[in-house]
């Protein structure tokens, strides 16, 4: 009768034992849930479904050419703004960027500055003695507000926030004389066989 007992307390004991080894603790369980929650957190708008188009279908800057691609709806998107706003300080554009978006942005070309003699300026990095003339951007949630582009073109930027709309704008101080007629070579030639101004966003 003893050794039956004993055998039934020793099952008893080895299935407890098993049951204890197999199932996981709640320490456990919350250190495996953490790097997940972690790894959602370090990538913002994981959940945000970003291939669709960054414009509407009605566009309310005036004068403004907008590439075909800046309507595509899958990544990338590759926008090209020609002849950007530079008659007054800031312009938004009817392109939108979404958390998660990786920006990088280029551009080039010449803005007319009025005045006399040769009055064209680089609109990126433009060659001036009055530290003015610069093309300015923002991209919600990855720029400064209205930073030059000179500082911003051939980096990336991630999107955080809830984005927004791009922002251009230009660095004068005096804004009705200029424009994107007469052409002429710039001041010192800077502008020789240019285009007029452009900016290129690749969002992926």
């Amino acid at each position: 009768m003893r050794k039956r007992v004993m055998t039934v307390v020793a099952a008893a004991a080895l299935a407890a034992g098993v049951a204890a080894s197999t199932a996981p603790s709640a320490s456990a369980s919350a250190a495996g849930t953490a790097p997940v929650a972690a790894a959602q957190a370090s990538h913002p708008g994981a959940s945000v479904n970003r291939n669709v188009s960054r414009v509407p279908a009605a566009r309310s800057v005036a004068n403004v050419i907008y590439s075909p691609g800046c309507s595509g709806t899958t990544l990338p998107i590759v926008c090209t703004i020609t002849e950007p706003v530079v008659t007054q300080r800031e312009t938004t554009y009817n392109f939108s960027f979404l958390p998660g978006d990786h920006v990088t942005v280029s551009g080039g070309g010449c803005v007319q500055t009025g005045g006399h003699g040769l009055t064209w300026k680089r609109y990126v990095d433009p060659a001036s003695d009055n530290d003015l003339y610069h093309g300015l951007i923002t991209i919600p949630g990855a720029t400064g507000e209205l930073e030059r582009l000179l500082n911003v073109v051939g980096r990336q930027y991630v999107v955080g926030g809830r984005g927004g709309s791009l922002k251009l704008g230009y660095e004068d101080d005096g804004y009705s004389d200029n424009s994107y007629s007469a052409h002429d070579n710039g001041t010192g030639n800077q502008c020789l066989n240019s285009v007029n101004a452009f900016v290129r966003i690749v969002v992926s």
